[in-house]
């Protein structure tokens, strides 16, 4: 199985890692990109080593965070879209293209979302080593549950489907907790190996510290101006999915948050910051470096978006295995970026802007609507008429995350050059005088 890692697909990625590593070496403050790339190195690191072991492989979708299976010690957790995720982050983003495409080629609807479709790609070429097993949850939105229903069907392998409720409350949380501890006895019959109770406690204790970092993260992006990279907010998402529950979810997470400290506090200005946006929908993942743009010739930078808040819930209860099963799936419910916006009614998804918009002081939100993001599409009335009502200037337009040929970048840097130049900059005049 080890033989897999020498494919194309994965071979470019371990070399472009340490290129990234190299040029981002002159720059003293670039903390958390490093991290960033220290930790995709881990992974890989940690994959080869799994499969050279012979490790049983588990399969898991976006929703899902690894806790659980790192306390199962000797198995391989594999998030579906890890392969071409990071090829567009950190990778050849063709690579990313050509996984979309062979997903298309195979049948998977066009209009799907694109993080699925790098699943779906990358499993129909064989590039992940056979699961002994797949768990699926029906977060962050709807369209993950066609990972979940390609995860089974291409591998074969039994696979464990955790209901989140519609409904954000206590009985929601005793629902998951509940399917959580079924999980717990699916995993073990599946892979061979027993949960340790105090593996688990050591990875609640790992994913809490990563907890702890965020929000001091986020507390220092407050400032204004902002200085940390636009670019960079949105690694929640990634810390909380890929990491955590391990030493390398930590590190990141405090590397962003020292990074944002040391530029707070040092008073360096490497833009003049002329207009604060909340992005209140997916990132530009196929391209990073248009936050560049944004920043080096709007003068915008985007201080917090949705992949990037992390909400102030309760930490995990290390007491007992129950508590920390219902601490587990309090985060899966209420505190990832997405699943706790995109499960509800329109209510948590407004409440979450106006929230983020006051705190971080912003001047405006922006929707850059996935175009498989329909739960959000459906919704877009009631947005509109919230930030009306709330006297908030909102630009709506629609692209693809990892797919730029939906929408182009000149296309979607036109699209906020006008937004910012002819609505937001001659409303804040205006309020100046």
């Amino acid at each position: 199985m080890r033989d897999l890692l020498e494919r194309a697909e994965w071979r470019d990625l371990h070399e472009s890692i340490p290129a990234l590593a190299r040029f981002l070496a002159g720059d003293p403050t670039a903390h958390g990109m490093r991290a960033l790339l220290t930790g995709a190195e881990g992974l890989l690191a940690r994959l080869e080593r799994s499969l050279g072991r012979g490790w049983p492989c588990v399969w898991y979708n976006l929703g899902f965070t690894a806790e659980l299976l790192f306390a199962l010690g000797e198995v391989c957790p594999i998030t579906a879209p890890l392969l071409g995720a990071f090829h567009s982050l950190l990778g050849d983003s063709d690579r990313a293209l050509e996984l979309i495409d062979a997903a298309e080629a195979a049948g998977v609807p066009a209009d799907s979302c694109s993080a699925d479709k790098l699943s779906a790609g990358a499993m129909l070429r064989g590039l992940y080593p056979a699961p002994a097993c797949c768990v699926a949850i029906n977060t962050p939105c709807d369209t993950q549950v066609l990972t979940s229903q390609l995860m089974q069907e291409l591998s074969g392998a039994p696979l464990f489907a955790i209901d989140v409720p519609y409904y954000v409350d206590e009985r929601s949380v005793r629902h998951v907790a509940a399917q959580l501890r079924e999980l717990c006895a699916f995993l073990e019959a599946h892979t061979g190996r027993r949960l340790d109770p105090e593996r688990l406690r050591h990875a609640c204790a790992l994913a809490n510290q990563a907890s702890e970092a965020i929000w001091e993260w986020l507390e220092w992006r407050k400032a204004v101006p902002c200085q940390q990279a636009s670019k960079l907010v949105a690694f929640t998402f990634i810390i909380q999915i890929l990491f955590s529950g391990e030493e390398l979810g930590v590190e990141i997470a405090r590397a962003l948050a020292r990074e944002a400290r040391e530029l707070a506090q040092g008073g360096v200005r490497r833009f003049e910051e002329r207009v604060r946006a909340v992005w209140y929908q997916d990132p530009i993942w196929s391209d990073m470096q248009l936050y560049d743009w944004f920043e080096r010739d709007l003068g915008l930078t985007v201080p917090v978006d949705i992949f990037g808040y992390f909400s102030h819930e309760a930490l995990i209860d290390l007491g007992s295995l129950d508590s920390m099963l219902e601490g587990l799936a309090r985060k899966l419910i209420n505190c990832h970026p997405m699943s706790r916006q995109f499960r509800s009614d329109m209510g948590v998804y407004i409440q979450n802007f106006l929230h983020l918009h006051e705190a971080w002081r912003a001047d405006c939100g922006i929707f850059a609507g996935h175009v498989a993001c329909k739960h959000a599409w459906g919704g877009i009335g009631l947005f509109r008429e919230a930030c009306r009502r709330a006297g908030i200037p909102l630009l709506v337009f629609e692209f693809d995350m990892f797919d730029p040929r939906v929408t182009s970048h000149d296309a979607l840097f036109f699209e906020v050059e006008r937004f910012v130049e002819e609505v937001v900059l001659p409303r804040k005049r205006r309020g100046a005088r």
